[in-house]
């Protein structure tokens, strides 16, 4: 017998599945449009950096009333003078490297990926980045450029001191902004006429985190830890929900003027921190220095740390004449080798400046 209501339920039924394919389908229609604008886009960018290259060339934006093709970019691209250099930057990399610029030109290679790949790539090692960047967000690209030198490979390991971050500030009032730049300025004219970003960032951290400058009054400048795990040989700072890498000469650095708050990974119940250095030891050591940077030439009364002249690795120990003011800057200097002090604080001590400082 025909079943009338089981036939129009099998027919709604039949709509819907259709209707749903009919979705489907344009789901995947927009999603290939999509991926299609998206392509079209990087290739255009690409397009765009061999133009400019070209400009510059040319001079175009001479005759288009430009002192420079920076401000040609700006004014006439509307992009902002960080993008203007990137394209710039990107478009003279590019020169030097034919496989990533056939890529970009294809649309196969995002302009952020070809961005952080040209700062590290060479002719040499261009196909090994090109393999390692292959199938990978461009994410991932950044994290696999972080730290390296131009020339690395992508299986080399990182340089912390060499890994980047851009800050982006929003929503500053113009008083707020006045002030910014004329720390900047103020910090540059301590510097000789010069401050870079990062050397303003840390200036303005240093003052927030410790305002005392690093007088004798305030604690030691840094907490260290340790960890059982002996695999990793990389030492790090951790703050902030963040843990960065530090070189070998930054630990060092640290280890002369800090509190050692003991292992990570063992339970130390009521353990006291243990000072690299004894509080009255560090105080006399500031007044006798007169809390400055004992370098020769330098000027600087803040952010300073007391240095071991002697490393107590080699047998130094916190005598008065083994411990000496420096400077953050002049420290980390000296632990990297860039300038050498030796003899008996504060009298019979002998520096090593490079020329620029005056030493010879």
């Amino acid at each position: 017998m025909f079943d009338s209501a089981a036939t129009q339920e099998f027919q709604t039924q039949l709509a819907d599945a259709y209707a749903v394919t009919c979705r489907e389908r344009d789901w995947i229609k927009l999603h290939e449009e999509i991926t299609s604008v998206g392509k079209q886009i990087v290739c255009l960018e690409a397009r765009e950096v061999e133009l400019l290259l070209e400009a510059e060339e040319t001079k175009l934006y001479r005759r288009m009333g430009f002192p420079t093709i920076y401000a040609y970019i700006e004014g006439v691209l509307q992009h902002s003078h960080h993008v203007a250099t990137e394209r710039m930057r990107v478009a003279h990399e590019l020169i030097e490297l034919p496989g990533i610029a056939e890529q970009f030109r294809a649309g196969e290679l995002a302009w952020t990926s070809v961005r952080e790949l040209t700062r590290v790539a060479t002719r040499k090692t261009e196909d090994a980045w090109l393999d390692a960047a292959e199938g990978k967000l461009s994410t991932d690209v950044q994290q696999l450029v972080r730290g390296k030198a131009k020339g690395d490979l992508p299986g080399d390991p990182a340089d912390p001191k060499k890994i980047r971050h851009r800050i982006v500030l929003d929503g500053i009032s113009e008083e707020s902004m006045m002030l910014f730049k004329l720390a900047k300025n103020t910090a540059a004219d301590a510097k000789g006429g010069t401050c870079t970003d990062d050397e303003l960032v840390r200036a303005l951290a240093a003052g927030v985190l410790d305002p005392s400058g690093g007088t004798p009054q305030g604690k030691p400048r840094h907490q260290i830890a340790t960890t059982t795990c002996r695999a990793c040989k990389q030492a790090h700072r951790v703050g902030a929900g963040m843990e960065v890498g530090v070189s070998a000469a930054e630990l060092e650095r640290v280890r002369c003027d800090s509190e050692d708050i003991g292992d990570l990974e063992r339970e130390e119940p009521g353990r006291k921190l243990q000072k690299s250095i004894p509080d009255a030891t560090r105080r006399k050591v500031f007044v006798r220095d007169k809390c400055r940077c004992i370098v020769p030439g330098c000027r600087s009364t803040r952010f300073l740390e007391v240095h071991h002249i002697r490393p107590r690795a080699e047998g130094g120990g916190h005598e008065l004449t083994n411990v000496c003011v420096l400077c953050d800057a002049h420290h980390l200097q000296l632990h990297e080798g860039v300038i050498a002090i030796r003899g008996l604080a504060p009298d019979q001590l002998v520096f090593e400046l490079p020329l620029a400082h005056g030493g010879g």
